[in-house]
């Protein structure tokens, strides 16, 4: 009896204490690693998107949805899509466009389970644009090659055809962005969407890295407070409470250095190329533990770079550089403490 009474109010705590996480465990896949169809591979998809064009262009304002087609591994699908984001709206001639396949049916079921998409696709048809979104498309990569707790990407070529034949068939890259509840089924998680979160309640030695990632590419755009740019992921394990904070949405860097991102004047830089460190005040030994990782990688992100075949010369050089410049602070501890130490944020 002795060892009754003790044990059924610590058996009442824990399931309170968790029971978000036992109850909805039922929802998730009996493969938490499973990887939807379209995320499988890295290799290039080529897709073929119809649809009124003037229109979605003209109402790029508008948040309803208008009718079109996707073609992708050969066969053709009923989608729907429209307009979507911020800024993009208002600086882009051509904005970004949420993809909604909850009516289609698709022959491959491995894409059954796409419900939303979000595709990043070129602000305006020049050609430069066009290696703004190759630049944040490998800003995706890189953050996966850190971990695993992150977006993933699909580039794709993508043939724009009007149905109206107003606008002239234009073929351009682009890529989609993991969903983040497809996210979050992948890594055996839910979705939180409490604002007003500090940070010292997240997954710390995951915060830290994220910081210094975030120093990595120059961006100064995103806050954990709003979840500015930033999901955040509970995995549905006993042992680990505290969420991940996702990054997303990286056009606003120095990494991709468009011509139509301008600092704030609040950040005291003249260009998104000048680092600051965004993060809050960590310890010598946390910082120390997230830099390495970053030594760690550091064989692979240059790999990686230097592969990637689709960049010019221009962007090309500007990332290496770049990256040279990132690696030369951390790998001096000189430098590293005068970022993240003597500035970071309380």
């Amino acid at each position: 009896m002795k060892t009754f009474k003790y044990f059924f109010p610590i058996s009442l705590f824990y399931f309170f204490r968790f029971a978000p996480v036992f109850l909805l465990a039922e929802n998730f896949p009996t493969n938490p690693s499973e990887e939807f169809g379209l995320f499988k591979s890295d290799e290039t998809l080529e897709i073929v998107l119809k649809t009124n064009l003037k229109n979605l262009i003209k109402n790029k304002n508008d948040d309803e949805y208008q009718e079109g087609e996707i073609t992708l591994v050969g066969k053709t699908y009923p989608v729907r899509l429209r307009a979507r984001g911020n800024n993009r709206r208002e600086t882009c001639s051509f904005p970004p466009i949420t993809l909604n396949f909850k009516k289609t049916e698709f022959e491959d079921k491995s894409f059954d389970q796409l419900k939303k998409l979000k595709l990043v696709n070129s602000c305006k048809m020049q050609k430069s644009y066009e290696q703004y979104i190759l630049r944040e498309y490998m800003i995706y990569r890189t953050f996966n090659l850190m971990t695993d707790k992150s977006f993933k990407v699909r580039l794709l070529k993508i043939d724009y055809v009007d149905t109206k034949e107003k606008v002239k068939t234009v073929t351009r890259y682009g890529f989609v962005i993991e969903d983040q509840y497809m996210m979050a089924k992948r890594l055996d998680g839910l979705i939180i969407k409490t604002e007003g979160i500090r940070d010292q309640a997240t997954s710390r030695q995951h915060m830290v890295m994220l910081s210094i990632f975030q120093f990595m590419i120059g961006n100064t755009d995103w806050q954990i407070a709003r979840l500015h740019n930033l999901k955040l992921l509970r995995l549905n394990k006993i042992t680990e409470t505290a969420p991940y904070v996702i990054p997303y949405d990286f056009d606003h860097t120095g990494m991709v250095n468009a011509s139509y991102s301008i600092p704030s004047p609040i950040l005291g830089i003249e260009s998104l190329r000048e680092r600051l460190f965004w993060g809050k005040c960590y310890s010598d030994e946390e910082l120390k533990a997230a830099i390495e990782e970053f030594v760690k990688k550091k064989e692979a992100i240059y790999e990686m770079y230097q592969n990637f075949e689709l960049f010019d010369k221009s962007s090309h050089k500007q990332a290496i550089v770049y990256l040279d410049s990132f690696y030369e602070i951390i790998e001096t501890e000189k430098k590293w403490k005068a970022y993240f130490i003597d500035n970071c944020r309380e």
